[in-house]
């Protein structure tokens, strides 16, 4: 359910990650599978300096350690890396301390190459358990991150028999495992057992929460994933009102403000449920991200919506006179409890337009029967973690055996090379450049609405189409959260879900191709578009 990272055991990444080039390698996994195998270690220990140089620079070093503990509340983890790598460089024998610090830091930023590099040494530095198990947090979260999932729960379970603050965050990471592996009852069990003996872990109620949504365990799951805003390194800002907390309360008549939270899909999606709000006769005003004010203004008539402003530029009169106040994530706790409700009561919920939808094909001359396809194959934010969920351009040149199909590039962010590349593999590749995908999403969603069919990865753009109604396949790793336990996406009207295997980059695209037949009458039956088809035309050539 979120776009932002958290930690890597929470399965969110940072929009302070610096993308890596699409497409690498893991160059780590390898080395992390031989880190948990052992190998030999520094004996390399610190001990405190007397030199003039290291008594000179320790003030500055000590200045640097604040600021690195500043940035780090902040979720500046590249800032924080910088820095503490600075307060090293001034020190003759920096501390073990500091050390295991910046190699957290690394593990939050998605550094995993300077995990992989550092890890053995610096676990030889530490000397304490909970020293040691902060290090050894690092190595786990890093080889899931790779995917290594067996060798991440084996050293997990090492420390889950063990008693430290961070041996308890390690068990609850272990639940984690259980999930990715796809064993959703150990995951759940997991949490469930740190939570006994202390209910008011946050960290395990967090992941209980993700556990629940993969597993569709509703309304347990909305209700458990409340904790995020009791969780330190949950992205989204805590915004406090002097307005009650809406919670289920009688709302006819009744004035509420609606706020944004995680990422812009996120926003999206979340909107989804605000009809049930409309229909329940709430007066609703929705602060929203500044670039979804024009297509939520248009799609939601009945609300008003405002673009959510800096804490520093808001003004107390913008907030008088509101009943309630609530989260946008938080509305379907209250409106669709069950799976059965999600999918029943869910239909599209962003206005088109199919006078520009038309001119967006006519503008790539694709005759009005033809079959035009959207793809977008990754998200701007990439990392290790992340690319678990993504596909490479070549791999989509395989669609290029779809018949006479149209294809549009909804890939929001630079990535000329790679229509290039698909292009010279024979995928005919449209792309508007004129159009700003990652900032101008009212265009953004008649481009998607030009399509009859969208491949995309769990991103913005997915939820753009998603909401316009567009017959969508969404790809990503297996049990996804907002799969709420299906084999489908109970948030969207007309959406297909996509498992990758890492074992087979090609999984996903071979799955389409030869189930062409029955995804093409999907779209057709599904499309609320209006335009007469004539899906035989992308029929696959197979041999």
């Amino acid at each position: 359910m979120s776009t932002a990272r958290i930690s890597l055991s929470a399965e969110m990444a940072s929009e302070a990650d610096r993308p890596s080039p699409a497409g690498t390698s893991i160059r780590g996994a390898s080395a992390l599978t031989q880190a948990v195998a052992g190998g030999a270690r520094s004996t390399m220990v610190a001990k405190p300096s007397t030199s003039p140089r290291d008594r000179k620079n320790r003030k500055k070093a000590d200045r640097l350690i604040k600021e690195a503990a500043e940035a780090l509340e902040l979720r500046r983890y590249k800032e924080v890396e910088n820095l503490y790598d600075k307060a090293i460089a001034l020190l003759d024998r920096p501390s073990p301390g500091l050390w295991m610090h910046r190699l957290t830091a690394a593990s939050k930023a998605a550094n995993h190459d300077y995990v992989v590099d550092n890890y053995e040494r610096i676990r030889a530095m530490v000397t304490s358990d909970e020293e040691l198990a902060i290090v050894d947090h690092t190595l786990i979260d890093c080889l899931i991150a790779a995917g290594c999932f067996r060798e991440a729960l084996k050293t997990a379970e090492v420390w889950s028999v063990r008693k430290t603050k961070s041996s308890t965050a390690i068990k609850s990471v272990a639940g984690v495992i259980h999930s990715r592996l796809g064993d959703f009852d150990k995951a759940i069990a997991a949490q469930k057992s740190i939570l006994a003996a202390e209910p008011t872990h946050v960290l395990a109620r967090w992941h209980l929460a993700l556990h629940q949504l993969e597993a569709g365990h509703l309304p347990a799951a909305f209700d458990t994933y409340e904790a995020r805003w009791e969780l330190p390194e949950f992205p989204s800002e805590r915004r406090t009102f002097d307005i009650p907390r809406w919670n289920g309360e009688n709302i006819e008549g009744k004035r509420i403000l609606v706020w944004r939270e995680q990422g812009v899909g996120d926003e999206i999606r979340f909107a989804g449920v605000l009809p049930d709000l409309v229909s329940a006769g709430a007066r609703i005003t929705l602060e929203c991200s500044a670039k979804l004010v024009a297509l939520f203004k248009t799609s939601f008539p009945d609300v008003e919506v405002r673009a959510v402003r800096r804490p520093a530029e808001r003004k107390p009169e913008d907030y008088q006179d509101f009943d309630f106040e609530v989260p946008i994530g938080s509305l379907a706790r209250f409106f669709r409890s069950t799976v059965a409700e999600m999918q029943a009561r869910c239909t599209p919920w962003l206005k088109r337009d199919a006078i520009v939808e038309e001119r967006l094909r006519a503008a790539m001359q694709a005759a009005p029967q033809l079959p035009v396809i959207g793809l977008c194959w990754r998200s701007s934010n990439q990392n290790l973690h992340r690319n678990q969920n993504y596909v490479r351009p070549e791999h989509l040149a395989a669609f290029k055996l779809l018949g006479r199909s149209g294809f549009i590039c909804l890939q929001y962010d630079e990535c000329s090379a790679e229509v290039s590349l698909m292009r010279e593999l024979g995928l005919p590749v449209t792309v508007f450049s004129s159009i700003d995908q990652m900032n101008d999403l009212m265009a953004a969603s008649r481009l998607a609405g030009a399509c009859d069919l969208v491949i995309s990865a769990g991103t913005a753009t997915a939820e753009l189409a998603a909401g316009l109604g567009v017959p969508t396949i969404i790809f990503g790793r297996k049990q996804s959260q907002i799969q709420l336990g299906t084999d489908g996406v109970p948030w969207h009207p007309a959406t297909r879900y996509r498992p990758l295997d890492s074992e087979d980059p090609m999984t996903v695209v071979k799955s389409i191709l030869f189930n062409w037949p029955d995804i093409a009458a999907w779209a057709e039956s599904a499309s609320v578009s209006g335009r007469q088809i004539d899906w035989r035309l992308s029929a696959p050539a197979l041999e």
